[in-house]
C-alpha cells in the first residue's frame, strides 16, 4: 500500500482544495471546546474555593456563574464585526493578534482531546473562538442553574 502523494489528504482532509468543510469535524471540535473550558474552570473554581476554605460544590456553582458572565462578555467582544473606518492591522485588539496559523495553548490542548482528536479540523475551519466561547460560557451559565435549581447546591 502506498502513502498518498497529496500533502492534504491527512486525517481528517479530503485532499481536495475546493472540498466542503467537515462539519462533523467542526462539531467535534466545538463539544470538545465547550466541556474543555467547563471543566477547566469548574477545576478553577473548586480549587479556589478549598484555598480559603468553603464547601466545594457552592463555590463551583459560584464560580461557573462568574466566569460564565465574563466568557460571555468576551465573546462579546470577539463577535463584534470589524469596524469599517479602520484597517485591519491598525487599531487596538482587546485580546491580541495571532497568525492566522498560531493556535492557543488551550486550543492545542482541546486538539489533543476526544473526541477532538479523532476528527481534526484545519484552524480556518473551526467555528470562530468567539461562537465557541459564547457556547463554553452559556454552558457554564447553564450548569450553574442547574446546580442550584436541580440539585439545590445553595449557599
Amino acid at each position: 500500500m502506498s502513502t498518498p502523494s497529496n500533502p492534504g489528504s491527512g486525517p481528517g482532509t479530503s485532499g481536495v482544495t475546493d472540498a466542503p468543510t467537515d462539519r462533523l469535524g467542526q462539531v467535534l471540535d466545538t463539544v470538545t471546546y465547550v466541556l474543555a473550558a467547563t471543566g477547566l474552570f469548574v477545576t478553577v473554581s473548586a480549587v479556589a474555593t478549598l484555598a480559603v476554605g468553603g464547601r466545594v460544590a457552592p463555590g463551583v456553582k459560584y464560580g461557573l456563574f462568574v466566569f460564565g458572565w465574563l466568557g460571555l462578555g468576551a465573546a462579546t467582544v470577539l463577535l463584534l464585526p470589524d469596524r469599517p473606518w479602520r484597517d485591519g492591522d491598525e487599531g487596538f485588539s482587546v485580546f491580541g493578534e495571532f497568525a492566522e496559523d498560531s493556535q492557543s495553548a488551550f486550543q492545542r490542548f482541546v486538539q489533543r482531546l476526544p473526541p477532538a482528536r479523532f476528527r481534526p479540523v484545519e484552524p480556518d475551519d473551526r467555528f470562530a473562538t468567539g461562537v465557541r466561547m459564547l457556547l463554553a460560557a452559556l454552558t457554564m451559565l447553564g450548569t450553574s442553574l442547574v446546580m442550584e435549581q436541580v440539585f439545590g447546591i445553595g449557599p
